[in-house]
């Protein structure tokens, strides 16, 4: 397209076309085409985005930033410096003024203490600053004068803090409580650094008109919650907490009950220990009397395996997490196996791998959600990590909190392994897998077939998905293992591997009367409407099937008979 065709957009389009744009690239390409580009560059209509990161082509950005400062100041939306080399040296050469009179946002990764403190009191020109990040990289060890200056910026709603190196043990903020001439207009405050419970509260005692609230408590100093002053927040709706040390879950209730807060979206991690955390029972009664409001509820609870350290057990009543309380809110428990971790989570339901059939219906009834409690197997062999800790352990502190319902490995796993896991959890019936090895060679011992009949007449699983399977054999053994499956996913390289796999199934079928096996589906990346036809062609032509539906929906290639 010659300039001549180009120039014939109107000036609407291209303010358009260039809000796609960094400001650095639009200065570059446009700035010297001819008088027009020019006018167009330099209107009130026109404004810019000026972003430079570690992935972008900083050497446009470093030789059109100054210019655009000099000309095109009045222009500027935001500047968003993630880069780790040119932050310091660029921010120090700006002069903040009124003559940003549109700069709304504000990005600051990777500064350094006295840039940022020289900086923060000459953002108080900026009369539309409304969002303000900042990553400081410093041993400081009292945030309290970064957070005076943050305050007395007059407009602004979004504050996001980190302090990445800061030391975790030795970090205060000695604030004291607002008076009333100290109200700030934040909003939106996200607190990315250690903060004990006191010095939150006095933080928050400026932001009465706060919406959303993220913070750390991560601080071995013991805070008495009991003796501080409550707040009044009445506007703050949306509450994430990560908690690492010395907050029990009394505690907590009291923090929630001292916020006054009409709180709709709570997310609450915490990785001390106190297994209060884990009663569903307790967490029904507070939510229902102190969080009346809440809508969506995100919860994750990590407890250690260490060598000689004894990791809490839950003693309480068992599976009170699929009571009707959580089965109306549609809040379920995963667990998740990682390393020397078991993660607890809570969180709206999510469709499983299965859910989809090829009618597309959704998993509704709570006798269905209360067999979707998940245990996630990210590790198998953690005797790696601790001689003296084994998978059994961590599924019998899974068993003490809940009946397991869907198993996933995330992993290789050999099949006495599998079958071991599977005595363990007797209630499950889906299983998704990513490999299976088959760790004999020849014929089963009478020990190890006398073990397989138990298990395959023994287990639930009807529901059985397999992500990465290599040989033909891993498929018998799995058959073998869970004889009652009627519902098969295979994750497929291409078409060719998908009309094998169906060739060699249904050929099996054939010659077995009593198989279960009602629904397969083959995951591939790219499906065209000729792969269906020639699958149905080739299952008619082989006679392989007649009675028999096939269906594409998204990525899945659904066979389905009865």
């Amino acid at each position: 397209m010659s300039i001549s065709s180009i120039e014939s957009l109107s000036n609407e389009i291209f303010y358009e076309i260039f809000d796609y744009f960094d400001a650095s690239d639009i200065y570059f390409s446009f700035s010297n085409l001819n008088h027009r580009f020019h006018q167009l560059i330099n209107s009130s209509s026109l404004l810019f985005k000026l972003t430079l990161g570690d992935l972008q082509a900083n050497e446009i950005f470093m030789n059109n930033y100054q210019k655009i400062f000099l000309h095109n100041k009045n222009q500027i939306l935001s500047i968003h410096l993630w880069s780790t080399e040119n932050t310091n040296e660029i921010i120090s050469s700006i002069i903040f003024d009124s003559s940003f009179n549109y700069l709304e946002s504000l990005v600051f990764y990777a500064i350094e203490l006295d840039v940022l403190i020289s900086v923060l009191p000459k953002l108080t020109y900026l009369s539309r600053l409304l969002s303000l990040t900042i990553d400081i990289w410093s041993n400081l060890k009292d945030l309290a004068d970064i957070y005076r200056l943050i305050f007395n910026l007059p407009k602004l709603k979004y504050i996001k803090f980190a302090a990445t190196e800061s030391n975790d043990d030795d970090i205060t903020i000695s604030l004291p409580m607002a008076t009333n001439e100290q109200i700030s207009s934040i909003e939106y405050l996200i607190m990315d650094h250690p903060c004990a419970i006191d010095e939150l509260f006095a933080i928050i005692s400026y932001t009465p008109y706060l919406r959303r609230l993220k913070f750390l408590s991560l601080t071995d100093r013991n805070v008495n919650i009991r003796s501080l002053k409550p707040m009044i927040l009445p506007n703050l709706t949306h509450l994430s907490i990560r908690i690492y040390r010395n907050i029990l879950f009394d505690e907590f209730e009291i923090f929630i009950n001292k916020l006054n807060s009409k709180i709709k979206i709570l997310s609450l991690t915490t990785t001390f220990e106190d297994i209060a955390y884990l009663d569903a029972n307790r967490w029904e009664k507070f939510i229902l009397t102190k969080l009346p409001q809440l809508e969506k509820f995100y919860f994750k609870y990590r407890a250690y395996f260490v060598e000689d350290y004894e990791t809490p057990m839950y003693l309480g009543e068992r599976d009170q997490f699929i009571s009707s309380f959580w089965l109306q809110r549609r809040w379920i428990l995963d667990i998740e196996v990682e390393f020397e971790n078991i993660i607890y989570s809570i969180r709206p339901y999510q469709k499983r791998w299965y859910e989809y059939d090829t009618e597309h219906k959704l998993i509704n009834s709570s006798d269905e959600l209360s067999k979707s409690i998940r245990l996630s197997l990210y590790e198998i062999c953690l005797e790696r990590w601790a001689k003296t800790i084994f998978i059994n352990d961590y599924i019998n502190h899974a068993l003490n909190v809940t009946q397991i319902y869907q198993l996933e490995i995330d992993t290789k796993i050999f099949s006495n392994q599998l079958m071991e896991i599977l005595r363990l959890l007797p209630e499950v019936n889906t299983l998704k897998i990513y490999s299976l090895s088959i760790l004999q060679q020849g014929k089963l011992s009478e020990e190890e077939l006398e073990f397989l009949y138990f298990l395959s007449n023994k287990n639930q699983i009807r529901k059985i998905c397999f992500e990465n399977m290599k040989e033909m054999d891993e498929l018998y053994m799995l058959s073998l293992i869970c004889s009652h499956v009627n519902h098969l996913q295979i994750n497929c390289v291409d078409y060719v591997h998908v009309a094998l796999l169906t060739r060699v199934i249904l050929t099996q079928i054939k010659s077995v009367s009593n198989s279960l096996l009602r629904l397969l589906c083959f995951c591939i990346q790219e499906i065209h409407d000729d792969m269906i036809e020639k699958l149905e062609n080739m299952i008619y032509v082989e006679n392989l099937r007649f009675d028999f539906m096939i269906k594409h929906v998204m990525d899945k290639i659904y066979l389905q008979w009865k």
